[in-house]
């Protein structure tokens, strides 16, 4: 059974298999050839040529085994040169200096290379699916919202050596900056109550935007894959946590909140309901100072009085007589 790295996301299946080398892109053939050649000529030359000299003093036996000594230790040598081994979820890229410097990118596996490509650690690549935070404030129809997710990418052996001298922090600003242009149409059309309530809905469509498109064609707008190929790295997948009102616009929302409830308070101290007392404020029966006073002293009886500090007193004192005075209203 295939080996998966396997993602758990609210709402989201995902299963990445593990990569492929058949996806990396070099001559598969020349490689054997090149190998099989060498592995010929590595030990055939030395048992022939020590095999050679040592029959021009009668021992050709000696020589001919000495010889292929000498081969199977050159062997030895070259064969980690000749081969590229790589755990599972990992890549590596070499540099092939006799082509011009190109690059060449090799999957999981063991796979043959040509002895002369230059290695370095630089070269090794995590296949494996990165997690990063972010954190965006995007406009509604109504008022901003803060939204909370998680970006899951990494690294894509197919564009692997375009990965070559690419910072992190590159690939992350640009995806996410991706996923910011898609979310301000995606929530332009909605108002922030309800944007805060489709959380996963607003992930599916990103995920569809990011993961569900066709690879990249001359006629196809796919803007995370030409990063893909770009940048070397690809979008595993999106998942918006948490769609918020903005700061600002939860502290209003929130001292609404609460003159609302000192509105239901004051209207059961005085005995009477929220719409008589809005009747009462607008006649001038009693004032919004006065209603305060209920409040301050029900308060200070209930052993409150911090309380009363914290939350008449101040903005949210002004948030209470505004709520009265429009009648109760937001």
């Amino acid at each position: 059974m295939a080996q998966t790295n396997a993602v758990a996301l609210p709402g989201i299946s995902i299963q990445i298999n593990v990569p492929k080398d058949s996806v990396a892109k070099r001559n598969r053939k020349i490689r054997w050839v090149t190998d099989i050649l060498i592995v010929f000529l590595t030990f055939y030359v030395p048992y022939r040529t020590v095999g050679y000299v040592g029959g021009t003093f009668g021992h050709s036996v000696v020589g001919s085994f000495i010889g292929s000594g000498i081969g199977v230790y050159l062997l030895g040598l070259l064969m980690p040169r000749m081969l590229v081994d790589n755990a599972e979820w990992s890549g590596y890229v070499t540099q092939n200096p006799l082509g011009k410097g190109i690059m060449i990118p090799y999957g999981p596996g063991l796979h043959p290379a040509l002895p002369w490509e230059e290695r370095n650690e630089d070269g090794n690549y995590s296949l494996r699916v990165i997690t990063r935070p972010f954190t965006l404030t995007s406009p509604t129809k109504t008022s901003a919202v803060t939204i909370q997710g998680r970006l899951f990418y990494n690294a894509s052996l197919r564009f692997l050596i375009n990965a070559v001298g690419v910072d992190k922090e590159v690939v992350e600003e640009g995806l996410i900056a991706f996923i910011d242009s898609d979310l301000i149409p995606m929530l332009a059309e909605l108002d922030a109550e309800t944007a805060v309530t489709q959380t996963a809905e607003i992930s599916r469509k990103l995920n569809k935007i990011f993961r569900d498109t066709p690879a990249v064609t001359p006629n196809a707008i796919a803007k995370p894959e030409e990063f893909e190929e770009k940048f070397g790295y690809s979008t595993a997948a999106i998942v918006i946590d948490k769609i918020a009102y903005a700061p600002k616009v939860q502290e209003a929302l929130d001292a609404v909140s609460k003159a609302r409830k000192m509105n239901e308070i004051a209207a059961e101290l005085l005995g009477v309901t929220k719409a008589e007392l809005a009747e009462m404020l607008k006649e001038k029966v009693i004032t919004v100072k006065q209603v305060k006073e209920v409040l301050d002293r029900a308060l200070v009886t209930s052993g409150n009085a911090k309380m009363q500090l914290n939350v008449i007193e101040g903005d949210m004192a002004a948030a209470v007589a505004g709520f009265l005075g429009k009648g109760g209203q937001p």
